[in-house]
């Protein structure tokens, strides 16, 4: 199925996935998280040379390809998954709690919009300090975003010399045509040798694990990781 989404109307990675989530159609204590990762996956693989795309969106994409992964292998750590898995689905109740609260409250009568204060002696006096031009939307987000403990970057970057998925394939051809292939090999070690910022290198790391994972869902890797956060280990599948 095709994604198309726009990254500018959404607030954040929460905000994202929890719009995906209403798409499936299902209680969202019931929805599908390998579904939600794989699209959520394929809209950072479209979103690579945006740069409005913050450090949130790719934070929350590690998270969800090494989910991913566990979800695609056998696994003995079934613990640990569903412990991920739990924690996405309550950020995503928590996240759509806070919006529907937002909405009640822009729901509500507004002085100067639906109601006036009459003042009857009409004492006008005129003030020269400074206020802050705050709306309620503001403060709201603002909560928001204390409330995920997280803080978005703005990342400024070349987008021409940002990594796509065919780049992570064509890495991964050097392994596929080496002797290395028939044992367990540090996935990152097919990376590029200079990257030389930090966006280069989150886009090239991002465009090789995608590349993998498609390699897993077509039977021609095997890939393993002991813990999270753990180096991911390739070999051909034979």
């Amino acid at each position: 199925m095709e994604l198309n989404v726009n990254i500018s109307g959404y607030e954040g990675p929460l905000d994202l996935l929890l719009d995906l989530s209403k798409k499936q159609k299902v209680d969202i204590k019931k929805i599908s998280i390998l579904e939600l990762a794989d699209q959520y996956l394929r809209f950072i693989e479209s979103n690579l040379n945006n740069l409005k795309l913050s450090a949130d969106y790719l934070v929350m994409a590690s998270l969800l390809a090494f989910l991913k992964s566990k979800l695609l292998l056998p696994s003995d750590n079934s613990g640990e998954i569903l412990e991920i898995e739990e924690d996405i689905t309550n950020r995503l109740i928590h996240y759509s709690a806070i919006k529907e609260l937002g909405k009640k409250i822009f729901q509500l009568p507004q002085q100067g919009k639906n109601f006036l204060y009459v003042n009857t002696k009409n004492d006008f006096s005129i003030s020269n300090k400074l206020v802050p031009k705050v709306s309620l939307q503001d403060l709201i987000l603002k909560y928001a975003e204390i409330l995920k403990t997280k803080t978005t970057l703005k990342i400024i970057s070349d987008k021409d010399n940002l990594y796509t998925i065919e780049d992570g394939k064509r890495w991964l051809e050097i392994f596929f045509k080496s002797e290395l292939k028939k044992k367990w090999n540090f996935l990152f070690n097919f990376l590029p040798k200079k990257l030389y910022d930090n966006q280069v290198k989150r886009s090239a790391i991002i465009s090789l694990l995608l590349a993998s994972l498609n390699n897993v869902k077509n039977g021609k890797i095997e890939m393993n990781q002991q813990k999270h956060f753990d180096k991911i280990m390739i070999k051909e599948k034979l």
